[in-house]
Formats: structure tokens, C-alpha cells, sequence
């Protein structure tokens, strides 16, 4: 059995080990990365049992990716190997043009992941588990992943399995019209929803976070979170509201701090645990994984977790 099923692109990072803009960058680290893999690996380390749904290519590429997964304890028998294709690879370029800021540059049009379709989507694997979790980034690949996504949450919405969904909306991927035909609907069979500002402005055409947070929550999600970078996060059930500062840490590289932050907050609500205690440990998983280069390096235990919170509060921390 599983707790929580996803799908999704992996990539193959190359993450600059310099900063300034990649034609003067000679040595790059290599690291597998995706969000929902993130997610997913996020949410293993916190001791859930993770299934992902993908496809990766019949190279070394695509053994990389698969042996990252597997290794870090999720389920890959929904992982198909495609002959016929490339992986998705992308670069990371640090501190340049706005210092403090990462800038992605993308080489994933065709990829194996694109090609996902219906036919990848088991209806008995996601049925087993308590939770689907979808980011707006997989329908934005192609016209078949998004017949799949739909696919996908038509089965868990029909089988009563929770459904948390993270707008993260890459317009390089698509348009706003399309993002936005597309997301609204999709958002209507969600549970659990985060999103940021700049998404819910181009759905709603709103970024106050309580006004994003009704508009949602009249659609039918249960909680709503609301990630506001540097500045938090808050979030909202039809009769709580929580807001929760973020935490100043040495920032290496910021890429994979959101899907660090869904990790903690929903592995937080699965285990009944306060909205505000959540949002602390959400929070707190997003600030630990911005200390290193690599989307899920630095994804925390309940353990790291537990030390990271007690240093910010001054207690005593034993270390082994």
C-alpha cells in the first residue's frame, strides 16, 4: 500500500558550482530534480510511502533518474522506460542577472516525459493510496499529460482519495489562457491547495492572499496555503487562518524550496497536526533545502526537522 501517489517530470540538473551567467560557468554539479519528485522524496523522508508515475529514457540519463528514485525509497513500478526518447536536462544559473535570484534554463520539448498519456495511469495503483498529488506543471508539458492529469484525478476525486495540488505555473511551459483554462477546473476536485501571488493572479486575477484563499476555498478545497517566499507562508481552512514568518538561513540556491515547503505542510495535515504547526514545519523544510545547491539534497527527517526548529528557538540541541 501507499500513502501518497504522483506524477510528474524528473529531469536532470546541471546546478552552476559559480555564480554569474553559464558562458563564463566551467563546473556544474549533477543532480536529478523535478517537483513532484521533490514532493515525493520530501514526503519519503518524512517516512510516507511514496508511488511516482513517469517516464525516462532508455540511457544513462534515465538509469541516473530511476536509480535517484529508487534509492530514495519510492515505488518506480509506474516508471516506464522509453527507447524512443531524451530526458528532460536543464541548467541552473546562480546570482545572475539579479544576485540572490536562480535563473533556469530548460532543454526538455519531446522529452520522455512528455509523452506520458492515459496509458500510464494505473487506476488501481493511485486507488491504493490516501493522497494524489499533481503540480501545474505536468499538464503544461504536452496535450497527453494533460489528458493523463485529468485521467489521474478523475480516479482519485471517484475513489474519495485526498487531493493536494500546487499551481506552480511555469508560463515558458504554456500560456496564461492556457494555464488558466486549464488549472481552475482541475483546482475544483482539490483538498489541499497551494499556490503563490503571481499564480493567483493569473487565475484570479487576484494576489491579497485571504481574497486567493476564498476564491478557493468556495471551490471546494478544504485548506488553502498561500507561499509568500521570504516572507512565509499563510494558510486557511473555511474556519482558521494561520500565518507563519519564514526563516533566515544562508541561502545557496532557492530552487526546490517550494515543493520542500508542500512536502512538509501536507505530510503535517496527513499526520493531524495544527495548521500553524504545519505551516512551521513546512516553512522550515523549505529553509533547509536552500542551504545547498540540489532540489532534494537537503529534503529533512522528522529528526532534522526537530533539531532545525529548536536551534531557532535557542534550546538545547544534542547532536549524535
Amino acid at each position: 500500500m501507499l500513502d501518497i501517489v504522483t506524477m510528474g517530470e524528473v529531469m536532470v540538473q546541471f546546478n552552476a558550482c559559480t555564480n554569474g551567467p553559464l558562458r563564463h560557468v566551467v563546473y556544474f554539479e549533477k543532480h536529478a530534480a523535478g517537483a513532484e519528485a521533490n514532493f515525493a522524496i520530501g514526503m519519503s523522508r518524512l517516512g510516507f510511502k511514496a508511488g511516482f508515475i513517469t517516464r525516462v529514457s532508455n540511457d544513462e540519463f534515465g538509469r541516473y533518474i530511476l536509480n535517484s528514485l529508487r534509492s530514495e525509497g519510492l515505488d518506480v513500478s509506474r516508471v516506464k522506460i522509453d527507447p524512443e526518447t531524451r530526458n528532460g536536462i536543464y541548467f541552473i544559473q546562480r546570482n545572475y542577472p539579479i544576485p540572490g535570484r536562480s535563473s533556469v534554463i530548460y532543454y526538455r520539448k519531446g522529452s520522455a516525459a512528455s509523452k506520458m498519456s492515459v496509458n500510464d495511469v494505473d487506476p488501481d495503483y493511485i486507488k491504493q493510496a490516501k493522497l494524489f498529488h499533481l503540480t501545474g506543471i505536468t499538464p503544461a508539458l504536452s496535450k497527453s499529460c494533460r489528458e493523463a492529469c485529468l485521467k489521474a484525478l478523475e480516479i482519485a476525486s471517484q475513489s474519495d482519495i485526498q487531493i493536494s495540488i500546487d499551481t506552480n505555473i511555469r508560463l515558458s511551459l504554456w500560456s496564461r489562457e492556457e494555464a488558466k483554462e486549464t488549472l481552475i477546473p482541475m483546482l475544483r476536485k482539490a483538498n489541499i491547495v497551494l499556490i503563490e501571488p503571481q499564480d493567483a493572479e493569473i487565475l484570479f486575477g487576484k494576489t491579497e492572499p485571504k481574497e486567493v484563499a476564498d476564491e478557493i476555498l468556495s471551490m471546494g478545497a478544504e485548506t488553502v496555503a498561500v507561499k509568500l517566499g521570504v516572507e512565509g507562508a499563510v494558510a486557511y481552512t473555511r474556519s482558521e487562518e494561520a500565518r507563519k514568518p519564514a526563516y533566515k538561513v544562508p541561502v545557496v540556491d532557492v530552487i526546490g524550496a517550494g515543493d520542500a515547503f508542500a512536502a512538509g505542510f501536507i505530510s503535517s495535515l496527513m499526520l493531524g497536526k495544527p495548521l500553524e504547526n504545519a505551516l512551521e514545519i513546512g516553512n522550515a523544510a523549505g529553509a533547509l533545502v536552500v542551504t545547498v545547491r540540489g532540489d532534494f539534497e537537503n529534503m529533512p527527517s522528522w529528526e532534522d526537522l526537530k533539531k532545525f526548529l529548536a536551534a531557532q528557538r535557542r534550546e538545547t540541541v544534542r547532536l549524535r
